[in-house]
């Protein structure tokens, strides 16, 4: 508009002037105003993850229990998440082939964990991909329950030998068995008892049978170790779904084996 002025001071003719001033109010009523604000929402939903549960077990490394699965929105299958690469198992010492000393076992006790980690970790990370929404909360409280239970029962289970050589030892074949009874649920390759009914009873025998034979420190733990495999067995089975009278006769048959050990070993 400052040269429209400028060139009717220089004495530009009037009607130069006038259609210069039509032509700058014509471009200005078809400029897009600015800072206008967008109405069109996001086509994708921002990807959900979860994250999961962490081991307090000193040796744990866990990746089952802390790599976050992402979940997918079921409108986009291309976007399905995968599973992850599953790691490689750690190889065990060379000494693990014939060990002759305590400190021997216990580090071959410890690496054997370690792989049964590992593998627990691959086949957790398996599942999760496989499961979104509501079944990844279930899983991963299931996964947390199960570190609780781990940790006290395994606790419990290396207070006979607290203070002596064979303690480490003890204790990681205590979380190699569990940790492996773990996977076998995870994957389905566990087997299934008959009867829930027949699976409790025979639990409740024996534990009554162990607590006998302790002393009232190691029922406490014991009772507080139950206490966690319950909970444990029961968001596990919600999160299993189906007929949860056979999942849990199959969790209650692992531990009635995990209590019978422990009547053989403080029968000696």
């Amino acid at each position: 508009m400052s040269k429209v002025m400028q060139k009717l001071q220089q004495g530009i003719v009037l009607g130069l002037m006038v259609g210069a001033i039509a032509a700058c109010q014509s471009a200005t009523t078809t400029e897009e105003p600015a800072n206008t604000p967008a109405t069109e929402p996001a086509t994708e939903p921002a990807e959900v993850t979860e994250s999961a549960p962490s081991s307090s077990a000193p040796t744990t490394t866990s990746d089952a229990k802390t790599a976050p699965a992402t979940v997918a929105s079921s409108a986009d299958p291309a976007a399905e998440p995968k599973a992850p690469t599953p790691k490689p198992i750690p190889d065990l010492p060379a000494e693990c082939a014939n060990p002759e000393t305590q400190t021997a076992m216990n580090t071959c006790a410890q690496s054997e964990y370690d792989q049964a980690d590992v593998r627990l970790n691959n086949t957790y990370q398996a599942v999760k991909a496989t499961v979104s929404g509501e079944k990844v909360n279930q899983l991963v409280e299931a996964e947390e329950a199960w570190i609780t239970y781990r940790d006290l029962y395994c606790d419990f289970v290396q207070s006979q030998f607290a203070g002596g050589s064979m303690q480490p030892l003890v204790y990681h074949s205590c979380m190699t068995q569990l940790t492996q009874n773990r996977t076998a649920l995870l994957d389905q390759t566990a087997p299934s008892p008959l009867s829930f009914a027949a699976a409790d009873q025979d639990l409740n025998t024996v534990y009554q049978d162990l607590q006998t034979i302790l002393s009232p420190q190691e029922q406490d733990q014991l009772i507080d170790a139950q206490l966690a495999w319950i909970d444990y067995r029961d968001v596990h089975c919600v999160f299993e779904g189906g007929d949860t009278s056979v999942c849990m006769a199959t969790v209650t048959v692992f531990q009635t084996q995990h209590l019978q050990a422990q009547i053989a070993s403080r029968s000696l």
